[in-house]
């Protein structure tokens, strides 16, 4: 972790907020009345609504030149890993939370603090009274950051104390006798109507909720075993054990009746979000969905029987979307290029192909985000809806009432869309119906499950589409991946193998064997050596040639070898020109393209 003391600081009167950032030209003239407006109409916090209109790194900026620049800003979100939550947790959180100051480090019983308003004296006094130490350094943050960082660096230190005091709460414990009379205790049953044994029960599952949220995890996985429960969170892709908790869970050999009395708390749960589990049915499968709106926070929850009880699958989705941005998903320049161009044209199909997990909505709401305006009407059918787009019009799909993807397309058409987004082509209907959509002059977006760019078409062909119709329509096929990003805190050279060398030569991908990296493990990328991930691209443009193998019937080889021609390059090359430029590994090359040929 980076030394953070030996800073100054001082106290000078500030300028507003407003005038820095109009000044600085972050914002124009129009844009502060807008604000200015919604300061006196919404009642929300001043760096909440600048937000909309400046990113973070900008408010940031505006904020340290409104303090006369006297102190350091730093990016509590971005940084967070960095710091130990037993050192934050000097300062107790009730008096972090009053006070909107949070301890960074403590060294020598001297203290770095991060602050809202890093001239609050006061502030500071009361951290020196509580904790016994001296603040030595301030830094200036983000008032919603300092709220983030607060919920993870508290909550973080505390879910295994939690866990544990609620299991040994719940533990069954011989009866005892009072006056002559035997009172039960709490125990754990497999009846939900046992409202009593199950309050503790609410709180693992709370628990280990919210350890997915800290761990940045896109899936839980809760399976029984003979003898014991397992947890697994999926981070980048990638499932890992959580031993702590599955160890505390597993206490006493009280697997069977914890791990029922879970399942039955999460059905529960999913029925108060309008979609009921039975509680009763452990021989079928069964699917929910739990909402908790205080972070807008969906979890879809899928439960399959299996040899040792019901196995459990939460996924979280975040439903805003305003993160998303398709220049971050890791197009290279020409492919960026080429594909913001093509989804600016009025009518026809884009495809985005890949299979589960490979990141091809966030490419279609990528889009959305982007194309979407007032002058041009949105629709869109879902199974389910992942995230919310405003100014959109969403629709999900309802098979128990007979609203299917092609029926959802067959009313839309009715209602004078420009652009239209399926969330998957399935079947002949959804097919034909989004072929109709596109020949009849609208903008087409859809996923589809294929392996790669080429068989997308063959895809379309097999779900009964005419060829014909698939070159009048079809603008373009991408297929996509996603490829772990080495961890930038632990980035070294790295000598790959031979193989790796001899495909980048075969492709003409240029490299200097010096500046290709790979990360070594470290604490903050919990000894994986990567954070985050991004996506490879194939994109293949229906150019003239391409449409006219289509209609010759050529086979995938025949049309990828024409399409490669035409500029097309490959999900391996592109991880490759990633292994290049020093983002990611020969390990997640050969891991995300393995059906590709060398």
């Amino acid at each position: 972790m980076a030394q953070i003391f030996g800073l100054s600081f001082g106290k000078d009167k500030e300028p507003p907020l407003l005038q820095t950032l109009l000044d600085g030209k972050f914002i124009n003239g129009n844009q502060l009345k807008k604000i200015k407006t919604q300061l006196e109409e919404s009642g929300d916090s001043i760096e909440t609504i600048l937000l909309e209109y400046v990113s973070r790194e900008i408010l940031l900026e505006a904020r340290t030149q409104e303090y006369g620049r006297k102190f350091m800003a730093i990016d509590l979100i971005k940084t967070a890993g960095q710091f130990n939550p037993s050192e934050v947790q000097i300062l107790p959180l009730r008096d972090a939370q009053k006070y909107k100051v949070v301890v960074l480090q403590e060294k020598d019983y001297n203290l770095a603090v991060a602050m809202v308003n890093p001239f609050d004296d006061f502030a500071v006094h009361i951290v020196e009274e509580v904790t016994g130490r001296t603040v030595m350094v301030r830094y200036l943050c983000l008032e919603q950051d300092l709220e983030k960082f607060i919920h993870k660096m508290y909550d973080r230190a505390q879910v295994k104390e939690k866990v544990d005091q609620i299991i040994e709460e719940s533990t069954p414990k011989p009866s005892v006798r009072e006056k002559g009379k035997e009172t039960p205790r709490v125990t754990i049953g497999e009846d939900v109507g046992d409202t009593e044994g199950l309050v503790g029960i609410r709180q693992i599952v709370d628990a280990i909720i919210q350890k997915a949220i800290d761990k940045g995890a896109s899936d839980v996985h809760i399976e029984p075993t003979r003898t014991s429960n397992t947890i697994r969170y999926r981070v980048d892709g990638i499932l890992h054990l959580d031993e702590e908790v599955e160890g505390i869970l597993n206490r006493e050999r009280r697997d069977r009746h914890l791990h029922n009395a879970i399942v039955n708390i999460i059905k529960n749960r999913s029925g108060a979000s309008g979609k009921d589990m039975r509680l009763d049915e452990r021989e079928k499968p069964q699917d929910g969905r739990i909402y908790i709106p205080q972070m807008d926070l969906d979890l879809r929850v899928s439960i399959i029987p299996s040899l040792n009880g019901e196995s459990v699958v939460i996924r979280l989705h975040n439903r805003e979307v305003g993160e998303f941005s398709l220049e971050k998903l890791g197009f290279e320049e020409r492919d960026y290029a080429k594909f913001k161009n093509m989804i600016t044209y009025p009518y026809g199909m884009l495809l985005v192909s890949g299979p589960t997990g490979s990141g091809k909505t966030t490419t279609l709401y990528s889009v959305l985000q982007l194309i979407n305006s007032p002058d041009r009407k949105t629709l869109t059918v879902e199974d389910p809806i992942e995230y919310s787009i405003t100014g959109a019009v969403q629709a999900q799909t309802n098979v128990s009432k007979g609203f299917t993807f092609d029926q959802a397309l067959r009313a839309f058409l009715r209602h004078d869309p420009d652009i239209i987004m399926v969330g998957e082509i399935r079947d002949p209907p959804t097919a034909s119906m989004a072929v109709e959509a596109a020949l009849t002059g609208h903008l087409v977006l859809s996923s589809i499950h294929a392996n790669d760019a080429v068989s997308t078409i063959v895809r379309l062909r097999d779900l009964g589409v005419d060829p014909r119709l698939i070159t009048s329509t079809c603008i373009a096929t991408m297929a996509q991946r996603l490829v772990r990003k080495i961890c930038p805190f632990c980035k070294e050279p790295f000598q790959y193998s031979t193989r790796l060398y001899r495909s980048m030569n075969k492709f003409g991908i240029e490299y200097n064997p010096d500046n290709l990296f790979h990360g070594k493990g470290c604490d903050i990328c919990k000894g994986t050596g990567y954070s985050g991930r991004l996506g490879i691209f194939e994109l293949m443009e229906m150019t003239f040639e391409v449409k006219e193998a289509v209609l010759k019937d050529s086979t995938t080889d025949e049309l990828e070898a024409i399409a490669r021609k035409q500029g097309m390059r490959t999900l391996l090359e592109d991880a490759l020109t990633k292994v290049a430029r020093g983002i990611t590994t020969e390990e997640e090359v050969w891991r995300v393209t393995l059906l590709e040929r060398v």
